[in-house]
């Protein structure tokens, strides 16, 4: 079956917004517009951004419109100022204390001269009771635990992922059962597409708050995505059960609506179930342009050609943002429609220079275009924002190898190497197998074998390995 590259719901569900995620103005996986800052020294919010609804259409437009989800943060309490301290009476101060009422008696003289023993009431001021360490220091703790959470979240914006996966580290060490912290590194990981890292600290960050809709689809999201797993068949149903989830958490949400489509449509159902679920996406909201996009591929599938020109030219159209760019051009790149995709795509790169997702889906198209210097060259700039350069090297590989310049070919392939997921070793093998192939033929025979080895290593089982180590073709 083939796969489907889709880049569906998460792109927009990490702006989207839930009542326990604040999601900033341009941290999303896809990219967008990042947000201004100032050239003074950084300073941080006095209240922390709070987060938007995810069931109205502003929430889906809001959604479609940032570039990288941040981390949720919580609103700080506010500190009285000097003035009103000083501004507070004398009776004030008395109130903040323990009062006590007793009666102390008194003598008296009376005009007579005699003495009698009057009882009057008086107050006795005991101080209040300072606040234990213990307090203090988990109030310590959960200012530090928000600002690690800040600057996790204006790193990732900044595409300094290094500095946002180290603060958001940190933020978890701290707090370890809130789920802000493994969310966080989940969104870094999804934009980078260290997909497994991705996995394990959306499932994490779900056991933490398993009543959060918005974690379940960015489950869903990392599961639909086209690597090469031995149990696909298992991770879609688990993908379509988790977009159900979320519908039952968030029942007008369009992201959910459209995971669920794509979830269905990866397992084969190319039905009226499926096209119900983006068409439902677009009923909470007209203008989300990832289920235009979404049902135009479904549409085509079925025959309807002249029905999925105008879903594609809808999602076109209402694609005015880096992230709904991004999922409209990777499902035009799932049908091989890279010409119209590369269109796109420029734009997201003038849009985001360091979108480390725009720079390989515009690398990609170029390729497959034959483009192969405009190529290059983007590829190459997707390396640097990113700590994974596993698909950026592989994609120089295939273009050096096809310009049949097997040392270049090599060289990427032992850097994509250094983060090849495991899911991806039998591919690798491949790409050295071919580049084997290519010393081979031009009677480079030592070097040949030095790559038919490290091919090797990464699939043992390869047969035809075998005879070409042993000098055999």
């Amino acid at each position: 079956m083939k796969i489907l590259v889709t880049a569906s719901a998460l792109a927009l569900f990490l702006a989207s917004g839930t009542a326990a995620q604040d999601l900033g103005s341009s941290n999303l996986l896809f990219g967008g517009k990042k947000k201004e800052t100032s050239t003074t020294t950084k300073k941080k919010p006095a209240t922390k951004r709070k987060p938007t609804t995810a069931n109205s259409s502003t929430s889906a437009k809001k959604s479609s419109a940032t570039a990288k989800s941040t981390t949720p943060t919580k609103k700080k309490e506010s500190k009285p100022t000097t003035e009103k301290t000083a501004a507070k009476s004398t009776t004030s101060e008395t109130s903040k204390s323990r009062a006590v009422t007793k009666t102390e008696k008194k003598v008296v003289a009376t005009t007579k001269g005699e003495t009698t023993k009057v009882e009057t009431p008086t107050v006795e001021i005991k101080p209040a009771k300072s606040e234990s360490p213990l307090v203090t220091n988990n109030m310590a703790a959960e200012e530090k635990f928000e600002d690690l959470i800040d600057d996790g979240n204006m790193a990732r914006d900044d595409r300094n992922y290094s500095a946002a996966e180290a603060a958001y580290k940190r933020a978890r060490a701290i707090k370890p059962k809130d789920y802000r912290a493994a969310y966080g590194l989940g969104n870094l990981y999804s934009d980078q597409q260290r997909w497994e890292e991705a996995e394990n600290a959306y499932r994490t960050a779900l056991q933490l708050s398993p009543s959060n809709g918005f974690t379940y689809i960015a489950l869903s999201y990392v599961l639909t995505q086209p690597i090469a797993a031995p149990n696909l068949s298992d991770r879609y149903a688990e993908a379509e059960m988790l977009a159900r989830k979320s519908i039952e958490l968030s029942p007008r949400s369009a992201l959910g609506f459209d995971q669920l489509g794509v979830s269905m449509e990866l397992r084969g159902q190319i039905g009226q179930q499926t096209e119900t679920a983006y068409r439902k996406a677009l009923q909470l909201d007209d203008s989300f342009a990832p289920a235009y996009a979404h049902l135009g591929r479904l549409l085509r599938r079925r025959g309807s050609n002249r029905e999925s020109v105008d879903a594609y030219n809808k999602a076109i159209e209402r694609a005015s943002d880096v992230g709904t760019i991004l999922v409209v051009a990777e499902v035009m790149q799932s049908e091989q429609r890279y010409k119209e995709s590369a269109a796109l795509l420029r734009r997201a790169v003038n849009a985001d220079p360091r979108n480390p997702a725009a720079l390989i889906l515009l690398g990609r198209a170029l390729l497959a275009l034959n483009k192969f210097d405009e190529a290059e060259s983007i590829l190459r700039r997707s390396t640097s924002p990113s700590q994974n350069g596993f698909t950026s090297h592989s994609l120089l590989a295939t273009l050096y190898t096809r310009q049949k310049n097997y040392e270049m070919a090599e060289n990427s392939l032992m850097q994509a190497l250094r983060s090849v997921p495991s899911y991806e070793n039998q591919r690798l093998a491949q790409q050295f197998e071919a580049v084997g192939d290519g010393y081979s033929k031009s009677g480079k025979r030592e070097l040949a074998a030095r790559v038919y080895r490290q091919a090797a290593k990464l699939d043992p089982d390869k047969e035809s390995l075998a005879g070409k180590l042993a000098g055999k073709r």
